[in-house]
């Protein structure tokens, strides 16, 4: 058999946010598997730190936003896929697929598999018709989609796909022993000390995450519970933290909100936490709320937060609200944070362990790559098997 080249994994950089997370420890797998690999991003970030062999490459990101950075970047990772030459390339977000299945043209011989890991429902009208264009684009290019959640591998762009038996659903997962183990070590925050009740919410500061809706729902909420807090742990531009910010105040609560940033180690603020509110008007599925069970917390979820309806089996494990309606949200965060009520999420989290999603990950790179050293060998013997049959031809003929 011919020798593969790397496995190359596509996203937009190393920072904290989900996708480089499951970039970082889907590196480390196949490098564990003994499999080449090397992450090709925009720019790197603090996860860089965390990997444990494979090679990084940054192609540098331009000034602007984050769809014209990744369009100026197409040119140098063209270049960079054809110089490695790929047994098999995946592209980690739905941010950087379009840009992959450009940079791929010309490499028609190259598996791809791209992980379709949030909901491409969302958006007003325009934004669907154009994004499922883009979509339909990359399920028609791709060897395999690998979908986050049952619910995004019935999208209607990817029914060709799913027709031809090239979907496959792998959820997200979470290594619970080690976030219990970080959740343990000492912190020190204000609201740890002082012994009042705080909700946790972790999310880049974006209007996906509708804080504005939790904001609200937690003002509903103090109506009952006036001691209620929310700590939001997660980064953004300070355009959207003044924002916030100011949306607090003007429903009174400039001292019940606090927009933490970036946390080196969410988990202790977790873990103390009366409970976890996912509040996203969408998602794919959540790596924060499969920690926030982990840790043990009771969880409020959005409904419409991609996969959370199927990961707290519809109410068995936490609540499911309406994000569009902050009185509902509001009642479910009421009832999380009364001990007499509460559904804590037992051990669901179990169902959704890192190795065994790593492993079922690592499996289908696994095949895609065996199916291009097999055209690789294929390739190589054509014009051995072209010789023998022009002789056999003129065996015949004489």
């Amino acid at each position: 058999m011919p020798a593969s080249g790397p496995v190359v994994l596509f996203a937009g950089g190393l920072a904290g946010d989900g996708v480089a997370r499951n970039t970082v420890h889907l590196a480390n797998a196949l490098a564990r598997r003994g499999v080449p690999v090397e992450i090709v991003c925009l720019k790197g970030g603090a996860l860089a730190a965390e990997l444990a062999g494979p090679a990084v490459t940054c192609l540098g990101r331009g000034r602007g936003a984050r769809a014209l950075a990744l369009a100026a970047a197409v040119p140098a990772l063209h270049r960079r896929l054809k110089a490695l030459a790929p047994s098999v390339v995946l592209s980690m977000g739905n941010h950087g697929h379009l840009a992959c299945w450009a940079a791929l043209r010309g490499l028609p011989d190259t598996p791809r598999l791209y992980r379709i890991s949030n909901d491409p429902a969302h958006g007003g009208t325009a934004q669907r018709w154009v994004r499922g264009l883009g979509l339909r684009l990359v399920a028609a290019d791709a060897t395999r989609l690998i979908c986050v959640s049952a619910e995004i591998a019935a999208a209607g762009p990817f029914r060709r796909a799913r027709r031809d038996g090239r979907v496959r659903v792998l959820p997200n997962g979470v290594d619970a022993d080690a976030v219990r183990e970080r959740a343990a070590r000492p912190v020190r925050h204000p609201w740890l000390s002082d012994g009042r009740p705080y909700l946790v919410s972790v999310g880049r500061l974006h209007r996906q995450k509708n804080y504005e809706g939790l904001i609200e729902a937690i003002s509903l909420a103090r109506r009952e519970r006036p001691d209620l807090r929310l700590l939001v742990l997660g980064g953004g531009p300070p355009k959207a933290r003044r924002a916030l910010e100011a949306c607090a105040g003007a429903a009174g609560l400039a001292a019940a909100v606090r927009f933490e940033g970036e946390v080196a180690n969410p988990f202790p603020l977790v873990a103390a936490a009366q409970a976890y509110v996912l509040p996203s008007l969408w998602e794919g599925a959540s790596n924060s709320l499969l920690e926030a069970m982990a840790c043990g917390v009771p969880v409020v979820a959005s409904r419409t937060a991609g996969a959370a309806a199927a990961v707290l089996e519809d109410g068995r494990h936490g609540l499911l609200a309406d994000p569009a309606s902050p009185p509902d949200l509001a009642r479910a965060i009421l009832v999380q944070t009364d001990p007499a009520t509460r559904i804590g999420p037992g051990g669901r989290v179990a169902a959704f362990r890192l190795d065994a999603t790593l492993a079922r990950l690592c499996a289908a790179v696994a095949s895609a790559r065996l199916l291009h050293d097999e055209n690789q060998m294929l390739a190589e013997r054509a014009p051995h098997l072209a010789r023998l049959s022009e002789t056999a031809r003129g065996q015949r003929t004489e």
